[in-house]
């Protein structure tokens, strides 16, 4: 490889390394910071993923991003922090390419970082392999989110974002149902 090509490579990466870095001066007030072995570790995943997917990344990478939106993730803990943001990375380029393209990252990350939060609790598994293999399958018949179309709802003049609910094939369980019955019994 061509010694000037090899080192402004080297020198995106430093670049690329200090931004997921710098986003430990936000995640701190969760509890939540990457040490620089985390974070390079994170950039070696972010390559592998990038590879897995045969996906092209150019400019910055999706792991700021990614980073700024799962922060506040009451599932996300300084313990299993770099763990989680490992698997989103990788949930998020293997969904981009079965929505083919179709969503814009942001569009992506909101619709994940939705389904974590309200529909799998965290569930990393079944945010990868039932709500987001759903919505993907959805897009690549045709069907446009309510971020892509826009739709408003006319009742409450609010957007609508319940996106899974028109695709979940099963009825899940209300959370605070749930917790209500539970607390009953004890």
């Amino acid at each position: 490889m061509d010694p000037m090509f090899e080192l402004v490579m080297a020198e995106q990466q430093k670049k690329e390394l200090d931004r997921v870095l710098e986003c430990n001066n936000k995640t701190e007030q969760f509890g939540l910071v990457l040490s620089r072995e985390e974070a390079q570790n994170l950039m070696i995943g972010r390559k592998n993923s990038l590879n897995d997917n045969q996906r092209v990344e150019f400019g910055t990478g999706i792991l700021p991003k990614i980073i700024n939106s799962f922060c506040d993730s009451q599932y996300i803990n300084q313990d299993n922090y770099s763990d989680v943001l490992s698997e989103l990375q990788d949930i998020f380029y293997t969904y981009k390419n079965e929505t083919l393209d179709e969503l814009t990252d942001d569009e992506l990350l909101d619709f994940m970082k939705k389904q974590y939060e309200e529909i799998c609790f965290g569930d990393m598994e079944y945010l990868r392999n039932t709500c987001l293999e759903r919505f993907s399958r959805a897009i690549r018949s045709g069907y446009h989110s309510q971020m892509q179309s826009r739709l408003r709802d006319e009742y409450s003049l609010r957007d609508i974002d319940d996106d899974y609910s028109k695709l979940s094939e099963e009825t899940r369980w209300e959370y605070e149902v749930y917790k209500m019955k539970l607390d009953e019994m004890y």
